[in-house]
């Protein structure tokens, strides 16, 4: 008995083992396309905003400050007062430098009578030679004199302008180190500073590798090329807002900095609300506004391990297939691809944990329903 129940147990066996095993589960995947479109070329480096012009103000002449005419930090117009000196000093050295032409002159003009008899009586023979050669000489001692004097007026109504300060340029003042009443001169140091809002200047450093790049895409004359005339510059803040006002692009370096080896580059900002301020960090992002296109696909569907970046797609069989790819930027969700896949080939976005190469799967576009 006990035979007969062995044999039926093994028989059990052997044709539960003769069963087909279970075929293995088909890890279902969400792909998406990889797609020719149109795109802008964009690029982003870190900036330094500074005023195109930064003027610091001196007292030209020595005197006692009557009066500070602005706040510290306001916006200024060219020609507005910002400090006046005392004048007093400086009207009566101008007085002086008057009445001393106006003696010259009379001087002058007596000088000139003299001259003029002197020529008319020599040839009478009632002068010498040498008187003749007295008048002449303080004719011509006379007129000097005429010029050194009306050169002194000029000086003294120069320093006399010198007790009204002026901005020489348009923009922002900033703190002012003296005050009514302080004695102020050439050797007492900057009064305040100046500097201008609108347009401001964004500098940047571009490496080597991009420009040698912009190159072959056509920057070999410089700033005389449309190539750089179409780039678009815009500024990320510290806050990630983006400036609304769109700058251009207006100096290029005449060399590559050995230390760093990139090229520093100059942008002209809009700045009409005075919203951006010198010294101030930014993100410059450069944008060609002229179309091209190129390979994109899902950010999402990037791997990366030691041998580089990489992405897996299913082919026509329903396999997945390791593909190594070369990225370009990154625009919005998507990533442009310089090498390593095709138009139209489907790369896995979702399901990517469960899958490795040479694995069956089934399919789900994410253009269709639920995807």
């Amino acid at each position: 008995m006990n035979r007969y129940l062995t044999f039926i147990l093994a028989a059990l066996l052997l044709v539960a083992c003769a069963e087909e095993a279970p075929p293995p589960r088909v890890v279902e995947v969400a792909v998406d396309e990889v797609l020719l479109e149109p795109y802008q070329p964009r690029s982003r480096y870190v900036g330094r905003l500074q005023a195109q012009d930064d003027v610091t103000i001196t007292a030209r002449i020595t005197g006692y400050l009557l009066s500070r005419d602005f706040h510290e930090g306001d916006l200024v117009e060219e020609g507005d007062i910002l400090y006046r000196i005392d004048p007093s000093e400086y009207e009566a050295a101008l007085a002086r430098a008057r009445a001393d032409l106006a003696a010259a002159i009379a001087n002058q003009a007596n000088a000139e009578r003299n001259f003029k008899r002197g020529k008319d009586l020599l040839p009478k023979g009632a002068i010498s030679e040498a008187e003749m050669d007295d008048l002449t000489a303080r004719k011509l001692d006379a007129d000097a004199r005429i010029e050194s004097a009306r050169a002194q007026v000029t000086s003294a109504e120069v320093n006399l302008g010198f007790t009204v300060i002026h901005a020489p340029i348009s923009g922002q003042i900033g703190r002012s180190t003296a005050s009514a009443g302080d004695l102020v001169g050439p050797s007492t140091g900057d009064l305040t500073t100046l500097v201008s809002i609108d347009p401001i200047e964004a500098l940047f450093q571009i490496s080597e590798a991009t420009y040698v790049a912009a190159i072959g895409r056509g920057l070999r004359n410089r700033l005389d090329l449309d190539f750089v005339r179409r780039i678009e510059v815009t500024l990320e803040l510290a806050d990630g807002t983006f400036y609304p006002e769109i700058g251009k692009i207006d100096f290029f370096a005449n060399r590559i900095d050995r230390a760093t080896g990139t090229l520093e580059a100059r942008a002209l900002i809009p700045n009409p609300h005075s919203l951006l301020v010198p010294g101030q960090y930014v993100r410059v992002i450069l944008q060609d506004t002229q179309l091209l296109e190129g390979l994109f696909l899902p950010q999402a569907a990037v791997q990366a391990d030691q041998q580089g970046s990489f992405v897996l797609i299913v082919d026509a069989g329903n396999k997945v297939v390791r593909r190594n790819v070369e990225l370009d930027s990154r625009i919005d969700d998507k990533v442009r691809v310089k090498h390593g896949v095709e138009e139209g080939d489907r790369v896995i976005v979702r399901g990517l944990q469960q899958v490795r190469p040479g694995m069956p799967v089934q399919v789900r576009s994410l253009a269709t329903p639920g995807g």
